[in-house]
């Protein structure tokens, strides 16, 4: 007999509602959120359980736990199984009973989750951008503290430029540099990591092709992309990373605004960087003419925003077919 659980997840516990092939409620109970735990709730449900977890941030734990141990772990899409399931009693009993009815029907809302080896190359990815980050802050912080005390002067990170920034011996500036120091360590050796599992990856030199984007963020697009073929047409991939213009549609009147800013972020992020820095490194190419037709009609931010969704384009077909980048087009 096949079982369909919803699991509601938080912190500290879970709350989990199973249900048979009929929508009968075999159980619905709170637990901790332990190992042995959902090892005993995985045993419970069997092997040929089917499992719904909304994405909340602590999702990725309780979907390992579970991967492997029961048929099929499925990760729900937050908002639209919130707009399927908008109720006015709202409790945990009812998210999870909710989770496990929507996959009992084939109703659930899916959410991509990443094979193992590629989540773990997100969170590195990830990781380095947090940290490189909170370097530029404390960089900020340093310019700043220089800003108050009058002092005007180009300088580097260089270790003449250290000396003699640690020679004003200002309390919050040295403070500064020690932490960014701390930071140095394992940014680099990210980064040296980074670039071996680039190295590896097909999809990722074919996406360098494009001048303007190394090894850090060719990996980036292609891991928070994953597998190009989940993709019908390169306008569901724009979609992803929200980069689509957000549409009001009523009767025959249909007005376009900024884009949506749904859907993967760091995907988006990465897309805009890569066509600023497209532009620095490029030569004439289709790519660079379109950002200056259009820049100049329109801001500047708006032009690299739509240069960003022909750049995704270009490389969904990049992928799609194996190619190069193709300057011209």
């Amino acid at each position: 007999m096949s079982v369909f659980a919803g699991l509601d997840v938080h912190k500290k516990y879970c709350h989990a509602t199973a249900m048979d092939e009929s929508g009968k409620v075999l159980f619905q109970e709170k637990f901790p959120s332990e190992p042995e735990e959902f090892q005993d709730l995985a045993d419970r449900l069997g092997n040929e359980a089917e499992v719904a977890i909304e994405a909340t941030y602590a999702w990725q734990y309780v979907y390992e736990q579970l991967e492997g141990e029961v048929e099929d772990v499925r990760l729900a899409h937050p908002k639209r199984t919130r707009i399927i399931t908008d109720e006015k009693i709202k409790t945990d009993a009812k998210a999870s009973e909710a989770l496990a009815q929507l996959t009992r029907t084939g109703w659930l809302p899916e959410a991509w989750v990443p094979p193992k080896e590629v989540r773990m190359l997100q969170e590195k990815l990830r990781r380095r951008a947090y940290l490189v980050c909170k370097r530029t802050g404390f960089k900020n912080k340093i310019k700043a503290g220089l800003a108050k005390q009058g002092i005007r002067r180009d300088f580097s990170y260089s270790e003449d430029d250290r000396k003699w920034l640690e020679n004003l011996e200002i309390d919050s500036i040295n403070d500064y540099l020690s932490i960014i120091e701390a930071l140095n360590e394992p940014i680099e050796r990210l980064k040296g990591e980074i670039k071996k599992e680039a190295r590896k990856d097909e999809d990722t030199k074919l996406v360098m092709s494009i001048p303007g984007i190394g090894f850090i963020w060719g990996l980036t697009i292609t891991t928070e992309i994953g597998d190009v073929g989940r993709f019908p047409d390169p306008k569901k991939l724009c979609s992803y990373a929200g980069l689509v213009p957000s549409t009001e549609q009523s009767g025959s009147k249909e007005v376009h605004g900024s884009i949506a800013k749904e859907g993967n972020k760091y995907l988006r992020w990465a897309m805009v960087e890569c066509s600023w820095s497209h532009l620095q490194h490029g030569e004439d190419t289709h790519l660079i003419r379109f950002f200056k037709r259009l820049a100049r009609k329109k801001p500047d931010q708006v032009a690299i925003v739509a240069m960003a969704r022909k750049m995704l384009t270009v490389i969904y077909w990049m992928l799609k077919r194996g190619e190069e980048f193709r300057p011209q087009g």
